[in-house]
Formats: structure tokens, sequence, C-alpha cells
């Protein structure tokens, strides 16, 4: 194709990319330009597009985007002295875009800068020098030689797309950068101060010194021996360079975190925010100037945290100012100086407990922060929409972090008793003048702090649990003051006078109609039972009552709570008696399940509530776990086997409704646990119900509680028990493979997932099971199909099973299946390194290499003579974008011509992923060219 017409067929394709409405022609037209990009006439094409200025702006930013794309990853297209004519037409270039557009000079300043850390010194001598050289001396061309300066440390230090090697990298980083840093403060210096020089180019020059600071190409010494230092203190009182200013004082103070290295300049920045504080107290409420002011007081006392006990004078007006910033209205202003409290706690606790007389006036600033924090956790008096008050909850627990900071510094027992004292200020107001927000703040204080509290302390604590219950009947109050008392239970725990009290006052919680107090009981209760267990068996016939009368008004969130925290009490009891209690406290609940199967034709209320029931019997027994197992009766055979039929009942009735057998199979589970070998008489219809329930309607849970049943009872398992679990795997298997005909593996991972780890399971508790059933090879094949499934845990445990089973004849058990996993192998071979392959270059996790590697290496001894044939075949099949041809031939040429080299395998796959990932960066890389493409004038780097 001629020049001009390439040049046609680009500007055409842009087109279709930017005005064709048709999405399908915008996509093609995007592959188009990716495809274009690669190719090698793509350099003279865009340089062509990139002269003719006549064209749109959206084909010129392209032409500089490619030249960029094609100097970072595709200059191995060009003999070497091609290279460095390359260079000088960049150079060209970007010499006629001086004047803008901006977008443009970006682009091609970023392309100069990955070809001079691809061009030796020998190529490309003095390359900041010659860039001052030829852009310098004019005002119109410093926009761009300040643009190149400030691009080129980000893009050497940060673009690893770009192929050099590390020696390369280490040799030329010098060259371009640390030998050039003090020339760069020079120009810098001097635009700084030039004569008419505007505050646009002031900005570029901070923004420019900002670059080379972050990568730490600039120390602090040697900006301090320059003006720019001055300026930049300066700059701090002029609002059009305040931003910049700031972001430039930042990164000065992050640059001097070795202090002892850097201390001259160090004392000239403290001695600098000494007079920035007027600044900030002549803020006012300009939250973008308090904003900025922060950020610096904060890197100061985030960076020289470690100086502040011993130079008070220097840093506590840095910790006041600060202080300051965290009394400011705006939250997102105050949040900014948390991790320098965090920070500050650590070092003034540790000098108060050495006696260390500095840490006064900050454990006075502490308090002062106490105060401050309390009055921000206060719930606003202007209505909150949904999302403003879900965003201040969560953020109120980021601010409770500080308050704990503040426990470190003065002692829990101390801010708790301010809380305290702040909420029986309150309570003495007059009526019409209190406000809840008043008292609820230190609740929610108390609250956050509960965790900081000695367990010994009979101070304060004892008062905190007298004061709750005394509160003014507001909603808000009583839901916080339950949530107080639930972070106080390990205590109660240690003072079990206090249950009798604490236990009214969370059971009067669930009266009434508030949601949100219920749940906050619940949650209360939950920890009162769980922490004081030991203590309220006698409580248990009080609790039960309870149960019962308020069982049908809780939601069902707050009635697992509530069955969770009996059970808690149940487990602490004598065997005998948590046995009896077990029976006593369950019996209702399955009977409720029981009716629910002797309705007729139940509803959706009704079904739910059923299922609502099924959950909690799941949770008792979760709770319970094996705690009973070696002192069950016998006879609690019989209670399980009565107990199933009712199961069995609803799975025959109402086992096609998801959720329905969601929460039953998590019952049996937690029922299979608890009896251990009590269950295996219900072994029979239960396996039969889960086979035939899976086969009619395909639920993952059925297929869960085969592999469970497998993983508990197939070890050792006698001859009837043993066809039992085959006999229902099997069904399992047919009807999964059935599933696999008809839908894809995404559509089926929860099933796929569930059914892989059985068929392990299996594997490891009885391996006849899988290896010698009729179903294997199809067992097999959906392991190997599922590796095309995009979901990382389906590919894992695919993968796994795949592996264990070919790796499986090595074991000492294994001779006796060698013939049926080698016949497995050699039919299904060739699409196993076809999907293992193509996902190891494309979705499989790295995590997952070693497995793939393990595969082939199995496979190499299984099957030596068909395996090179394969892997040819599947390679072949490997998209070319994916896999270039020529890394295709290097992964070939590393395997051999002959057997494969089980040693060799690692090596071969290595360099295969490498290619691909390699290519996956090119893809990614062209996705984010574009999508600067596509943000017209407005986009940038």
């Amino acid at each position: 194709m001629s020049s001009a017409a390439q040049v046609r067929e680009v500007l055409q394709t842009l087109d279709a990319l930017y005005h064709n409405p048709d999405p399908q022609a915008k996509a093609q037209a995007n592959v188009a330009l990716q495809r274009f990009q690669r190719t090698e006439d793509a350099w003279r094409t865009a340089n062509e597009l990139l002269l003719a200025q006549e064209h749109a702006l959206t084909s010129r930013l392209f032409s500089a985007q490619t030249f960029r794309y094609k100097v970072t990853l595709d200059l191995e297209q060009l003999p070497a002295e091609a290279q460095l004519s390359l260079r000088d037409t960049l150079l060209d270039a970007l010499q006629l875009y001086a004047q803008g557009p901006r977008v443009v000079q970006t682009q091609l300043c970023l392309a100069l800068a990955a070809l001079s850390l691809q061009l030796p010194e020998s190529v490309w001598p003095r390359v900041i020098p010659g860039m001052v050289e030829r852009f310098g001396g004019k005002p119109e061309t410093v926009g761009v030689l300040l643009e190149f300066l400030s691009v080129l440390p980000e893009e050497v230090s940060t673009n690893h797309r770009i192929p050099v090697s590390n020696a390369t990298y280490r040799e030329r980083v010098p060259q371009l950068l640390t030998q050039q840093a003090s020339t760069v403060l020079q120009v810098l210096s001097m635009y700084i101060h030039a004569q008419g020089v505007t505050p646009a180019i002031q900005e570029t020059v901070f923004r420019c010194l900002c670059s080379w600071l972050k990568a730490g190409e600039v120390s602090a010494m040697q900006l301090a021996e320059t003006t720019l230092l001055q300026f930049t203190f300066d700059a701090l009182n002029t609002d059009a360079l305040f931003d910049v200013a700031v972001d430039v004082f930042c990164d000065l103070i992050h640059e001097t975190q070795e202090i002892a290295e850097n201390r001259p300049v160090v004392m000239l920045i403290l001695s600098r925010l000494q007079s920035l504080r007027a600044v900030l107290s002549a803020a006012g409420d300009d939250d973008d100037k308090v904003r900025g002011l922060c950020r610096i007081f904060v890197q100061a006392g985030e960076t020289y945290h470690a100086l502040f006990m011993e130079h008070v004078p220097e840093m506590l007006p840095i910790a006041q100012a600060i202080f300051e910033c965290a009394s400011y209205h705006d939250l997102d202003i105050v949040q900014i100086t948390f991790h320098f409290w965090y920070l500050l706690a650590t070092h003034v606790h540790n000098a108060g407990e050495a006696g260390n007389a500095n840490a006064a006036p900050y454990r006075a600033l502490y308090q002062q922060l106490f105060e401050i924090i309390i009055r921000h956790l206060a719930f606003p008096q202007d209505t909150l929409s949904g999302q403003e008050r879900d965003d201040f909850r969560s953020f109120r627990h980021y601010m409770g972090d500080t308050l704990k900071d503040c426990c470190c510094v003065l002692g829990a027992e101390a801010c708790l008793s301010r809380s305290l004292e702040m909420i029986e200020t309150a309570l003495r107001e007059e009526s019409p003048a209190l406000r809840w927000q008043d008292i609820e703040a230190p609740l929610f204080s108390m609250r956050s702090m509960g965790a900081q509290v000695d367990l010994r302390d009979d101070q304060v604590t004892p008062r905190v649990l007298a004061i709750v219950p005394q509160l003014p009947p507001h909603p808000r109050l009583r839901y916080a003051g339950l949530l107080v008392l639930s972070r106080y239970t390990e205590w109660v725990e240690q003072h079990p006078d206090r249950i009798p009290e604490m236990l009214t006052f969370i059971t009067t919680g669930f009266e009434g109609a508030d949601k949100e107090i219920s749940a906050a009981a619940a949650q209360a209760l939950n920890f009162l039972c769980q922490d004081c267990r030991a203590h309220l068996g006698a409580y248990l016939p009080q609790l039960f009552a309870f149960f019962t009368t308020i069982k049908d008004s809780l939601s069902a969130e707050d009635m697992l709570s509530l069955v969770e925290a009996i059970a808690y009490v149940i487990s602490a009891l004598p065997p005998h008696e948590a046995t009896e209690s077990l029976v006593y406290f369950t019996q209702p609940l399955l009977a409720h399940v029981h009716a629910y199967t002797m309705l007729p034709s139940p509803s959706k209320t009704e079904t739910m509530h059923a299922a609502d029931r099924i959950e909690q019997l799941a949770r008792i027994l979760q709770v319970m776990g094996v705690s009973l197992a070696s002192t069950l009766p016998e006879s609690c055979a019989a209670t399980c086997s009565q107990a199933y039929a009712i199961l069995d009942r609803v799975l025959e009735l109402h086992g096609s409704v998801y959720f329905v057998s969601e929460r039953t199979s998590s019952l049996i589970r937690r029922a299979l646990i608890f009896f251990g070998h009590r269950a295996e008489p219900t072994l029979a219809p239960l396996l039969e119900r889960l086979a035939s329930s899976f086969e009619s309607t395909g639920f993952s849970g059925y297929v869960w509680i085969v592999g469970k049943c497998i993983e508990q009872f197939g070890h050792g398992a006698g001859a009837p028990l043993f066809a039992l679990l085959s006999s229902a795997l099997e069904r399992v298997s047919v009807k999964q493979a059935l599933l696999l005909k008809e839908h894809g593996p995404d559509q089926l991972s929860d099933v796929l997932d569930d059914y892989l780890h059985t068929c392990l399971v299996a594997l490891g508790a009885a391996p006849g099971m899988l290896l010698a059933a009729p179903f294997f090879p199809d067992a097999f094949g959906a392991a190997v199909h599922a590796l095309q499934a995009l979901s990382p845990s389906v590919v894992s445990i695919a993968s796994d099973t795949i592996r264990n089973v070919l790796k499986f004849p090595a074991k000492p058990m294994g001779a006796a299946y060698v013939d049926n996993v080698r016949a497995v192998a050699q039919n299904q071979g060739y699409h196993l390194c076809c999907h293992m392959l193509l996902g190891l270059v494309t979705h499989f996790p790295p995590e997952n290499m070693p497995v793939v590697i393990d595969t082939v290496r199995a496979l190499a001894h299984l099957c030596p003579e068909q395996l090179p044939q394969w892997i040819g075949g599947a390679i072949e099949q490997l998209p070319q974008d994916l896999v270039p041809v020529q890394d295709q031939v290097r992964f070939m040429e590393s395997l051999g011509s002959g057997p494969i080299d089980e040693a060799g395998v690692k090596r071969s796959l290595v360099i295969l992923y490498g290619a691909s990932r390699k290519s996956r960066e090119r893809g990614m890389y062209e996705l984010s060219n574009h999508s600067g493409i596509r943000q017209g004038s407005h986009g940038s780097r």
C-alpha cells in the first residue's frame, strides 16, 4: 500500500472511531488502529500525519501516541542508524508543536524520554544539556523544554514496559538524571525569576521540580542551595501558585526523612513552619488554603515525629498547628491529621512512662483533641440524606481510632471518665435545651474505647454500666447505649454480679417497634452470652421463656443473633444438662419446620419463615460444634434419624426452592458434624435424597453435601457404605455431565466448584470411588472443561483435581489405577494441553503456574510419546496476538524435538508465560493509549 493510501486509511479509521454511531464499527476501528500501530509502516505514516497540521487534532494526537507506543515497544524494528534519525524527527516535531496543543507536546516528550533510556550515551550523549541548548533560549519554546524535563524522571523511573536490561538501566539512569540534577536546578532557578515570566510558567517550573523530587533525583540539600527554596516559601502567599507550592513543600519535607543527613534543611523548614502558623490562623473558612497548610504541617509532623520529645520548642508549634486543623469544621480536612496523632501517641506514651517532663504539653494537647473528636462525632442537627448518614457513620468509626490514640496517651480510664462527665453535664441541662446529640457522641466514644479498658478497672467502668440505663428514652440514645454495653461484656465476665441489671436492660431493648434498637439489643445479648456463658446457666430458663415470647416479632437476622446467644450458654453447661437443654431449645424450631411440611400449599412468606427456622437450627449446631460429640448417648442416633425425616420431607416437597435447598444443606452439614458416627443410619436415605434432588434441580448445595459425606465417612468405609457413597457420586456425575453439555463452565461455576471439590475429596478418602468408576472419564473431562472458566476458584480446583489425578499413579497406593489414569490421559490429553496452555497465556492466575508445571510433568511420565504432539498442536491453536509466532517457536525449541524432559518443563513454560504477559501488557498499553485519544483535547499522559 502506498504511503498516501495508508494515511487515508488511518484517517478513515479514526473518523469511524470518533464519529460512527455504530458501536460495532467503533470497536472494529479500534482493533484496526491497534493492528496498524504494530506494523513497521506505522513509523512512516505516523510521521506524515504528525507533520500535516491541516488534519484534525485527533489524527495528530494519534500519531504522537503512536510514536510513543512504537518507541516503547517496537524500537527493535528500526536499525541503529534509523533510531538516531528517529530522535531528530521527534525533536523537529516538538519544535513544530512548541505552541501546542499541550497533549501532543506531552506525547512527543514521553516518546523522547523512552527513547533516551534505550539509546546509549555514545549514541545520544548529554540529553538534557542538548534539550536546553535547543529549546531553552527562546520564550516560545521554554514550555516544551519544561514539559520534557517534567516527564523524563517519571517515565524513566516508572514505565516498566520500556525494554532495557537491568544493567543498561543502572548505567543509563545516572547519565540521564542523577548527573544532570544540578543542571536542571539551574535551569529552573533561571526560569522562575526570568523577566516577564508568567504564573503559568512558574507553575510549570514547580511541577517539574516536584517530578524530580518525587523521583529522588534532586536532594533537599541541592534544592536548599538554590533560590527555588525561598521562592517556594514565598509562593505560599500567592493564590495562583499556592497549590503547586504546597506540593513542592510536601515533597521537599518527604525528601528530608533522613533527618541526620539533612539537618540544615530540616532546621530551615522548621523555622519557616513557624511563620506559617499565622497564615493558618488567618485562613479563616478558606477550605482550600486550610487544606493545603494542613498537608504541609501534617507532612512535617509525620516525617519528623521522632523529634517531638527531644525538641519541644521547635516541634510543639507544629503539633499545635495540626491541632488547629483537627479542630476545623470540614471533616475531610480533619482526617488528614489522623495518622499523625497515631504516630505521635506512641512517643508521648513512652515518654510519659519514662517520667519525661517533655510529654506534658503533648498530653495537654491530646486532652483537647479528645474533646474536639467527640464534638466531631456528634450527628449534625440538619437532616442528612441516606447516603450522607451512611458516610458519616462510617467516618465516625475512623474517628474512633483517634480516640484510641488519646487513650494510649491519657489512659482509657481517664478518657472514659471525661466522656462520662460530658454525659452527666448534658443530663443536668434543662429539658428544652437537651440535645440527644450531646449525649450520643460521648456514648459512641465509650463504645470506641471499650477494647482499651483494663478488665480489672473498678472505678470508671461501673459508672459506665450504671449511667446507660438512666439515659433519656430517646431511640438514638437507647440504640447507642445498647451498643456501648456490648463492648463491655468481657469486663462483665470478670464481674458477674453485674449480669442481672445488664440482662434486664438488654432484654427491654427488644420491646417496641424500632428495628435498629432490636438489632442493637440482639448484638448486645449475643456478646453477653458469648463472653459470660459460664455465668449464665442459671438464667437459661429465663432466656428460653424470653425467646418463646419474642421469636415471632424479630427479624431473621436478629433471631440468628438470639439463638446463637442461647446456644453459647448451652455449650457451657455440663454435658448431660447441655444435651437436655439443646433438645428443649431445638424442638420448637424443628416442630415449626415439621408443621410447614404439612401445609398443602404454603405461601412464600411461610416458606421463608420455615427456611429461617432451618437456618437458626444450623446456627445452633454450628455453635455447639463437636462439644458434645464424646458424651452424646448412642440413642441420639434415633434423634438424628427422626430429625432428618423432617428435613427429607422438606427437600421432597420444596427442595426445588433455591434458598430452601441452601439452608437445608447447611443444616445437614452441621448435623453430620454434631452427630458424628451416630448419623450413619441416616446416610442411605440422605444420599438418595441428595442425588435425586440434584438430578431434578442441578443445585450445587446437594453436590456439596455429597462431598462432605464422602469426606466424613469415606475413609475405611465398609462395603455397604462404600456402595452408598459411590452410587451417590455416580448419579451426581451423570447429571453433571448432562449439565456441561447444555451450559458453559461460567454458567455452572458453583456446581463445577462443588463437584470438583467432591471428586478431589473422593480421591483422597477412597480413590477407587473415582478412579475405578465408570464415570471417571466424564469426571476428568469436567475438570478439563472447567479450565475455561473465568472464575479463579473454579480454575484452581479444576487444576488441582487434574494434577492430583495424573500424579496419583506415582503414589504407593496408585499402582492399581495406573491403567485407568493413563487411558483417560491418552484420550483427553490433547484437549487438556489446549485448555491448559490457552488458560496459562490468558486468564489463569499467576499462582497456577506451579500446578501447570506439575501437570505437564505428570503427562510426560504417563504419555511420553504423545505429549510432544499434543503440545505442538496446542501451541498452533494459540492466537498470535497472545503469543507471537517467534515466541511460539522459542517455546517449542526450548522443549526440544524428542520426548519432553521433565526438568526442562518449567523453563519452557516460563518462556511461554513471559511472552504472553508481554503481549497482554502491550494490549493494556494500547487500551490506555486509545483511551487517551478519546479524551480529545483534554487528554494528557
